[in-house]
């Protein structure tokens, strides 16, 4: 089973390069896939992360619901 540290997780997606993404819906629990997302800014004390897509839209994520990145499930 492949997995990645959350700390390393959160520097991978802190990189600049695409990445995809497998997290949760806080709202309804649901399982969503960002596909090559790029991150643009963090902001670390909240949380969360906001990323760009490639068609440029941008979304804010929580960093809590991400347990995905590029495949690697991710341990806390």
């Amino acid at each position: 089973m492949k997995t990645i540290a959350f700390r390393d997780a959160m520097r991978l997606l802190e990189s600049g390069l695409p990445v995809d993404l497998r997290l949760w819906k806080l709202s309804t629990g649901d399982i969503l896939h960002y596909k090559q997302v790029v991150c643009i800014s963090a902001y670390r004390r909240g949380g969360t992360h906001r990323v760009k897509f490639p068609n440029g839209e941008i979304r804010d994520l929580r960093d809590v619901t991400v347990f995905e990145i590029n495949g690697k499930t991710i341990y806390r």
